[in-house]
C-alpha cells in the first residue's frame, strides 16, 4: 500500500479508481466493511482502490478539549488499512486552513487530485465546513464530474452500531472481550520503547515504558499481558497508571516481560491486554510495593496459562 502526504504527490496508476473518506480511528469491523465495499467497488470500474483520511483527528483541531481520545496511534491506522488491502493511502494534513473549506471545494479537489469514478461513503459520513457535505451533494457533483457515489449501511454487532465511541467505553471499562469482537482483534497498545526512570529495574521488575498519550485507554492498575516484538513474544504483567506510591503526575504505561530481561530501548513492542488483575493504588513504601508486584505477577501468569489452555 502506497501512502501519499500530498494533493500533488499522486501519480496515474493510483487514479481514475474508487475512494472512501473517513478517520477510521481504530479500524473496526465498521471500517472494514466499508474499506470491502470500496474494494469492490474499485473492481467494478477497473482501478484502485484509496482510502482518504486525516491526520491529527479533525476534532481534535476544532475542539480540542472535548476531542475523544484516539484508538490508535497514526502507525497503527495505517497498517490495519494495508492489511485491509487497500491499494492506497491519501492522508491529509488536518488544519483549520482545511478546516475552512467548503464541502464542494473539498470534494472538486478531491477529484482533481485522485480522479476517482466511484466514491464510498459511511452511513453517517458528512464533511466540509460545518459538516455540511452530505450524501446529495456528493450526487450532484458526481453528475457533474462523472462519478457515481453508494453509501454504506450501518454496520451492527450484538444489538448496536460497531462505533469508535462504542470501542472507547468498551476499553474504558476493561471489557476486552467486547473490545476484540468490536475492532475484529484483541486490543492493543503499540509503540517504540522509551527511557523510564528505573523504578521497576530498581524494584526487581524492570519495565519496558510505552507512549499512551492522546490514547483511549482502560482503568488504572495491573493487567495481564502479551507482549511482542516483530521478532519475540512473552507473557508479561503491565502497568497502567499515575504510580501514585511516588506521587506521580504522568501517565503510563509499564510492561514487565516474564522470565526474560530483553533490551527493548527503542524497539517496536505491541501490548495486548488479557485481564485486569487489580486495581491501582498507593503503597506505604517501595518494599510494600515489591511484594505486592510480585502476587500481581504470580496472578497474570496464572491468568495468562488458564487463556493458554482454553
Amino acid at each position: 500500500m502506497k501512502i501519499f502526504r500530498s494533493w500533488h504527490a499522486v501519480p496515474a496508476p493510483f487514479r481514475h479508481g474508487a475512494i472512501t473518506v473517513g478517520n477510521f480511528d481504530g479500524v473496526h469491523l465498521g471500517h472494514e466493511q466499508i474499506i470491502a465495499e470500496t474494494r469492490g467497488h474499485a473492481l467494478a470500474v477497473n482501478g484502485p482502490a484509496l482510502a482518504v483520511t486525516f491526520e491529527p483527528h479533525p476534532r481534535a483541531i476544532l475542539f480540542p478539549h472535548e476531542a475523544p481520545r484516539r484508538l490508535c496511534h497514526l502507525h497503527e491506522r495505517l497498517e490495519r488499512l494495508n492489511q485491509c488491502g487497500l491499494d492506497a493511502v491519501l492522508l491529509l494534513h488536518f488544519d483549520h486552513n482545511l478546516a475552512a473549506w467548503s464541502a464542494e471545494s473539498f470534494v472538486r479537489r478531491l477529484h482533481e487530485t485522485l480522479a476517482f469514478r466511484h466514491i464510498h461513503a459511511g452511513y453517517d459520513f458528512a464533511f466540509g465546513h460545518g459538516r455540511s457535505g452530505d450524501a446529495s451533494l456528493l450526487r450532484r457533483i458526481g453528475g457533474q464530474l462523472g462519478f457515481t457515489v453508494s453509501i454504506a449501511e450501518a454496520f451492527e454487532l450484538e444489538g448496536a452500531v460497531v462505533s469508535s465511541s462504542r470501542i472507547r467505553s468498551a476499553i474504558e471499562a476493561a471489557d476486552f472481550k467486547l473490545v476484540e469482537r468490536l475492532l475484529g482483534r484483541p486490543y492493543s497498545i503499540s509503540g517504540h520503547v522509551g527511557r523510564g526512570d528505573a523504578r521497576g529495574r530498581k524494584l526487581g521488575f524492570p519495565t519496558a515504558n510505552l507512549n499512551v498519550r492522546d490514547l483511549a485507554h482502560p482503568p488504572a492498575g495491573v493487567y495481564a499481558v502479551i507482549a511482542e516484538t516483530r521478532r519475540q513474544r512473552w507473557h508479561g504483567a503491565a502497568y497502567f497508571g499515575y504510580r501514585p506510591t511516588f506521587q506521580g503526575r504522568t501517565l503510563i504505561l509499564e510492561t514487565h516481560v516474564f522470565d526474560d530481561n530483553p533490551n527493548l530501548y527503542k524497539q517496536r513492542l505491541k501490548v495486548t491486554f488479557v485481564e485486569r488483575v487489580r486495581e491501582d493504588r498507593a503503597f506505604p513504601n517501595p518494599e510494600a510495593l515489591a511484594r505486592q508486584i510480585e502476587k500481581d505477577c504470580a496472578a497474570a501468569r496464572a491468568i495468562l496459562a488458564q487463556r493458554d489452555n482454553t
